[in-house]
């Protein structure tokens, strides 16, 4: 392992982190929407439309670790994971655009098919830069803090493009002639997921220096035992149980705006507020960090998220407006260390199991962690998905029967929070901590000098 400047200069770090605004974008307007666009415009049945979500994540699981090995054995003068960003993301912008133009008008099996498609196509290339991109940032630098801010920085521009993609796509959905406006809505998206991309690209080139460390070469059994490595496994265990919580939650928010509130714009209000008080308190438990177990603020944020959720899903009702407002600020603000700390977990894998066993891998790791999250959010839609079909949700009618409504306040109110608590009681069985990677890369950068000199 090279020497590597620790101070990350500021204008790298925004211009890495810019890229997550474009992929941010892309994320949430299909998270907090596309569930909704397959059973009120497209036609699907809720039991059917959870299924093409599931199918997705499913195939993530296939393919994000996967692209995770490959990013590693790449030999490239754009090094081993700019060059996907560099190739990937005019075809990651445009299987976007197509999520969008499913028909309305065919038969519910070739819908089926096409959404199946769609969601397959998007999928492979979200994960084609997804798992390079987050796999940048322990090249870029090996400081536990400076890890924590850059992965900061992420987490601002993300929830710039959550504002964006979530509440413009909801919005548009409250308006006549919906399924134009949100095909226009996806090109224009496109054109900005492709670009922003492209700058990151720009802003990175440095990394193609630092970017060659050797990867130990393994055959593909050994990554099975990569994650199985206690720590690895606690970490994507928490990881794909706070995916299923965010991903019930984004997905069920706008049927909760429209059959409990009765407002329909209130899910991008709600969004909004949610999102602002998010980003805005990031650089607060950024700091809380640099003095407090990351594990224990974790347990403690998502523990009071899951009381505020279930809160407002008893609470709440049609004129009570201003009371979601003030729930969604305030669940914005436990779950921004949500946002944050998690996946600033990840990079000390790469070094810890260098430290550890010997062995140096990358990209892996974050194609694992991008596997189970996707496995999370696939697992989510099916879940929610069936959830309201119990009910008797019947997509794109006008009135639901109260029975339907009842299943919508119930998954918002108890689906997520469940979900969270689980995942922040596992987390708690994490063994890296500040003091301990501090320790291994000491122990690695000395290594390292020792075989250079």
């Amino acid at each position: 392992m090279p020497e590597i400047d620790l101070s990350l200069p500021r204008r790298t770090a925004l211009g890495y982190a810019f890229g997550d605004l474009g992929i941010s974008l892309a994320y949430f307007a299909v998270g907090f929407f596309f569930l909704f666009y397959l059973t009120d415009i497209v036609g699907l049945s809720a039991s059917l439309a959870g299924t093409v979500v599931l199918i997705g994540k499913l195939w993530d699981g296939v393919n994000d670790p996967l692209i995770g090995i490959m990013s590693d054995r790449t030999k490239s003068r754009h090094g081993r994971k700019r060059v996907y960003l560099l190739y990937g993301s005019v075809p990651f912008a445009i299987s976007f655009v197509l999520l969008w133009w499913i028909p309305n008008d065919s038969t519910t099996a070739v819908t089926f098919v096409i959404a199946t498609g769609a969601v397959l196509l998007f999928a492979t290339t979200y994960s084609l830069v997804g798992v390079p991109y987050q796999a940048m940032v322990p090249v870029l630098t090996t400081d536990y803090d400076e890890r924590t801010r850059l992965v900061a920085f992420k987490a601002i521009f993300s929830a710039i493009g959550t504002l964006v993609g979530g509440a413009i796509a909801l919005s548009i959905a409250q308006e006549a002639g919906a399924e134009s406006a949100l095909r226009t809505m996806s090109v224009v998206f496109g054109v900005f997921i492709g670009g922003s991309l492209l700058a990151t690209t720009r802003s990175v080139k440095d990394i193609d220096k630092r970017d060659s460390v050797a990867i130990t070469p393994v055959p593909l059994r050994r990554y099975i035992a990569l994650a199985l490595e206690p720590n690895v496994s606690t970490l994507l265990g928490h990881k794909v149980l706070g995916a299923v919580a965010t991903g019930t939650l984004t997905a069920v928010l706008p049927y909760f705006a429209d059959h409990v509130v009765e407002s329909g714009a209130m899910a991008s209000i709600s969004l909004a507020t949610y999102t602002i008080t998010a980003a805005g308190l990031v650089p607060f438990w950024n700091r809380m960090t640099h003095r407090e177990d990351k594990r224990r603020i974790v347990l403690l944020a998502n523990s009071s998220a899951a009381v505020i959720l279930l809160l407002i899903g008893l609470l709440i009702h049609t004129s009570s407006t201003i009371v979601f407002i003030i729930g969604s600020a305030l669940l914005g603000a436990a779950m921004s260390a949500y946002v944050l700390i998690p996946p600033s977990l990840v990079p000390d894998l790469v070094d810890w199991y260098e430290h550890e066993y010997g062995e140096r891998h990358e990209s892996v790791f974050f194609g694992l962690w991008m596997t189970v999250h996707q496995l999370g959010l696939g697992i989510a839609g099916f879940i929610l998905g069936m959830f309201l079909h119990s009910f008797g949700y019947v997509g794109g009618a006008d009135v639901q029967t109260a029975g339907a409504a009842n299943g919508v306040r119930m998954a918002f109110a108890v689906i997520p929070g469940t979900f969270l608590v689980l995942s922040a009681l596992l987390l708690q069985r994490y063994r890296i901590t500040r003091d301990r990677m501090d320790e291994a890369v000491a122990a690695l950068q000395a290594k390292h000098n020792r075989a250079a000199e």
